[in-house]
């Protein structure tokens, strides 16, 4: 099936009649999905100068963000979530296609550990839908190049991804952050078709016959990212 493009049909009331507007091309599914694909390709680089800078400026930005645990970042978001088979097997499994009337999702995103909130970049894009995301000031650098990156492979990214400090007017909100903010997040949010995450703790029961790789496993569970 080759790439198609498909525009947006919008009505517009022109005083005694009805008048259809194109404005601009979106992509399909199979064009996300290649986007995607290619992204973790990029992101798997370890010798590319403009991502390194990224990764370095992103430290300089923010100290818990080392070399080491922004690069465990891009490799788990490149090998789990942008593997082309991985991509498809997701988007089948929704049953998602091209048949969508795309909707506006306002995105407030964590800072807690690099890239925290590409899974739901992802699952904004995948969909078709336009987001318009306010960073953390703890990870406004990594994921700001990212979407940089796709509008230089395809410039109708920048129609389908806007990055806002106030999320007004949109049909649907994620939210990601404390106890605290989330009643905020839920006073201003609460209204509309929304996903607010709260502070989250998490518990490991140990019987006593663990295995070493088990063990090995939840030391770095509990110490990747300085336990963040």
């Amino acid at each position: 099936m080759q790439a198609q493009n498909y525009f947006r049909i919008l009505p517009a009331f022109n005083k005694h009649k009805y008048k259809q507007i194109i404005t601009y091309p979106l992509m399909n599914l199979e064009e996300r999905i290649d986007l995607m694909s290619k992204l973790g390709s990029y992101l798997q680089k370890k010798d590319d100068a403009q991502l390194n800078q990224i990764k370095k400026k992103a430290f300089e930005k923010n100290k818990w963000f080392t070399e080491e645990f922004i690069e465990t970042s891009l490799q788990n978001i490149s090998s789990q979530y942008l593997d082309e088979e991985k991509l498809k097997t997701w988007v089948h499994h929704y049953r998602l296609d091209d048949n969508i009337s795309p909707k506006k999702i306002g995105i407030v995103m964590a800072g807690n550990i690099p890239l925290v909130g590409f899974h739901d970049f992802l699952s904004a894009f995948i969909t078709g839908h336009h987001q318009h995301i306010k960073f953390s000031e703890k990870d406004n650098v990594l994921l700001k190049h990212i979407i940089e990156k796709l509008v230089e492979w395809n410039n109708e990214v920048s129609h389908v991804v806007t990055i806002s400090e106030r999320l007004n007017d949109c049909d649907a909100y994620i939210a990601t952050g404390s106890n605290n903010s989330s009643r905020y997040f839920t006073f201003y949010f609460g209204k509309y078709p929304s996903i607010i995450r709260k502070n989250k703790t998490s518990v490991a029961v140990l019987s006593g016959h663990e295995s070493l790789d088990q063990l090995i496993g939840l030391a770095a569970d509990i110490h990747t990212y300085f336990g963040l």
